[in-house]
């Protein structure tokens, strides 16, 4: 099939969503953006799992759809018009109360979206006899908010019938993840703009329209989603560029004594761990069964990442990522970017310090070993570094969709693993100078 003929069958999910968001007209602005679309949140928290109902329909998951597909998810967005905007009405009510009460913890959105639907679909839009319910309402939902994170996570999955259920959910959503029939040349070839140079002010806007493209494209998610299943089709192994242990990936584990070392065999409770040291100091994430249930969803996802965005910046990651070999001079980085990575990487006193050892064939202690075993396949350290981030930023829903940000973070990650490098050095050194 051409490339014409996928653009014609099929439109873009998010578009989709849009369109029948702004046709539900005035009655949800609290639950929208300022240009009048849906808040992301609205999609992530009210949208997909409590309209749309993803879980059990899969078919409207896909970051392109068919007509019939889009005219149905336009119809259900639409028909569900009343309660978003009994929701919306919930969500003020809720949100003076909060006021009231003097509570400060907590992402209201986050929170209160989803209880808010849900009260609109039970009691429709509140009353004025509403607000002593609103305040209950909050105060169950801030009851646990002071004990922390990981002794309320620990104590969630001690119950066994909770990691059944999440297994289950895993097992339906791994089956859910399908490559399309997109081709996903003209995404890779898209890349030699984005990772290229931008002398002008035209050529940077040309490479930010680029990369609008890149990330609305269908290539990312198919090539993540033929990583579990079918790998010959990928341009680089998995395994080799060490993102997994085994290809094709296999489905990650709910709970495991064994934690992975690999981004893509971390289990979902190893990656909810993370999540809660991460956000130590934040106060929006949401509660802890709906943080493992998004991450049960996430980790099935292509990449282990929800977000196009997201799915998007990581292959543009391994491809920069496959370019650098600090120790060699063969390999030629087919990007600009990765050019000035490679070159900047070579610089380092410590890479030329390590080119030199493996040139004269002398002894070499066991760190710098395990540094050089890193800048040998650099691909590794990094993408394990750039996977991290984007994990971050797919949990926190911080976009990638600013060329110009999504190339200082994958300079930023290089500079990051060069640094790590340069400490393990320093620690290496003080301990022979100790000795």
């Amino acid at each position: 099939m051409s490339t014409e003929a996928v653009v014609a069958v099929t439109h873009p999910r998010r578009a989709v969503i849009d369109r029948a968001w702004r046709a539900i007209g005035p009655g949800v602005e609290v639950l929208s953006s300022d240009d009048g679309g849906p808040l992301r949140r609205t999609v992530k928290r009210i949208i997909d799992p409590l309209v749309l109902r993803l879980r059990s329909n899969n078919q409207f998951s896909a970051p392109f759809v068919g007509a019939d597909v889009a005219d149905a998810m336009h119809r259900l967005i639409v028909g569900h018009g009343d309660q978003l905007r009994a929701a919306a009405a919930w969500f003020t009510l809720l949100k003076t109360q909060r006021r009231r009460l003097r509570i400060t913890t907590g992402n209201a959105q986050e929170l209160y979206f989803p209880v808010c639907f849900e009260l609109a679909v039970t009691k429709g839009a509140p009353g004025q006899q509403d607000h002593d319910s609103a305040e209950a309402v909050l105060r169950d939902i801030h009851a646990d908010r002071d004990r922390t994170a990981i002794e309320v996570l620990n104590q969630y999955i001690a119950d066994g019938r909770i990691v059944e259920a999440l297994t289950a959910q895993l097992r339906r959503s791994w089956s859910d993840i399908r490559a399309g029939t997109e081709i996903t040349g003209p995404f890779l070839a898209g890349l030699t703009t984005v990772l290229g140079p931008a002398d002008t002010h035209s050529a940077a806007a040309a490479r930010q329209r680029v990369w609008r493209a890149l990330i609305a494209d269908a290539a990312p998610y198919n090539m993540g989603a033929k990583a579990h299943h079918d790998v010959s089709d990928l341009p680089w192994s998995i395994v080799g560029v060490g993102l997994s242990s085994v290809e094709p990936q296999q489905p990650p584990a709910v709970l495991s004594e064994a934690d992975g070392d690999r981004p893509l065999n971390r289990t979902v409770i190893e990656r909810v761990r993370a999540t809660l040291r991460r956000g130590l100091d934040r106060e929006d994430l949401p509660d802890i069964p709906t943080l493992c249930a998004e991450e049960v969803d996430r980790s099935c996802a292509p990449w282990g990442l929800l977000a196009e965005d997201k799915q998007a910046a990581l292959i543009a990651g391994i491809e920069v990522a496959v370019d650098l070999a600090p120790l060699t001079d063969t390999v030629r980085p087919r990007y600009t970017l990765a050019s000035a990575l490679q070159a900047r990487l070579r610089k380092e006193a410590y890479v030329l310090h390590a080119r030199r050892y493996l040139a004269d064939g002398g002894p070499i202690h066991p760190r710098q070993q395990q540094v050089i075993d890193d800048l040998a396949a650099f691909s590794r350290p990094y993408l394990n570094r750039l996977w991290a981030r984007l994990h971050g930023r797919d949990v926190w829903q911080e976009p990638c969709d600013d060329v110009d940000d999504v190339r200082s973070l994958l300079e930023g990650v290089a500079r990051s693993v060069s640094l790590d490098h340069r400490q393990r050095i320093k620690s290496m050194l003080e301990l022979q100078v100790a000795g």
